[in-house]
């Protein structure tokens, strides 16, 4: 018993979907994989662009007090539990005071430098959640502030949640495009492959005419690769 189909055309049309199916799974992961590693090296690259604006809008006063109107041109960090959120805290005793974005309505703590290490350029990053419950990505550095060596923490956060969902808005875009691209190729391959095979159907009919008598040969127009084999038969 086999599980192949007897019709040379469902053989073809069979192995032609399983792989037009294959091939469109294996693009469809490339693609998705793609925009997804495209999509998380924009969000660090957005994260550090509001570090480096935050670092540059807040100094510190003659007196220790930390200074500074931070505008980083984006209303999520306006919006309370957006998931983005900017923070600004001293670290050495000689710096008072502290800075944060009108959404950070609640402080979020930081894992200490023991578990998340800073790294090159004095910069660390770690994943935490929001006073909303989002998954925030946090990217953190100290900087030392005037002459006296005053040393303030400055975070970053943005919404993982946000990442996440423009990512699976494509994938559900991809994988329909995709679907839609996949059943009409595998229509037309059919359509092909059973227009390719109507010669044999010919050749069929032929040989039945003249096994009922009606026919002396093999009469028609066939294609040059079976062309032979009728006039041989």
């Amino acid at each position: 018993m086999t599980l192949m189909p007897k019709s040379l055309a469902a053989r073809v049309i069979t192995f032609s979907t399983i792989w037009a199916i294959l091939a469109l799974l294996l693009i469809a992961t490339v693609v998705s994989t793609l925009f997804r590693e495209a999509s998380e090296r924009g969000f660090d690259s957005l994260l550090s662009a509001n570090m480096f604006n935050l670092v540059a809008s807040v100094g510190v006063s003659e007196d220790g007090q930390l200074t500074g109107s931070p505008e980083l041109g984006d209303e999520r960090y306006l919006t309370p539990d957006s998931g983005w959120y900017w923070s600004v805290e001293p670290v050495s005793p000689g710096l008072q005071g502290s800075m944060r974005s009108t959404s950070m309505l609640t402080a979020i703590s930081s894992p200490s430098v023991a578990e998340v290490p800073f790294g090159a350029g004095f910069q660390r990053r770690y994943t935490a959640t929001g006073p909303g419950g989002q998954a925030l990505a946090v990217l953190e550095t100290e900087v030392i502030l005037g002459a006296s060596d005053r040393i303030a923490r400055y975070r970053v956060f943005g919404n993982l949640d946000d990442l996440n969902a423009e990512i699976s808005a494509f994938n559900r875009q991809l994988y329909g495009y995709l679907v839609l691209f996949g059943i009409g190729m595998i229509a037309i391959n059919a359509i092909a492959i059973l227009l390719g095979l109507k010669p044999l159907g010919q050749v069929r009919e032929a040989l039945s005419s003249v096994r009922q008598g009606t026919a002396k040969r093999l009469d028609g127009r066939f294609p040059a690769e079976i062309e032979p084999l009728a006039n041989e038969t």
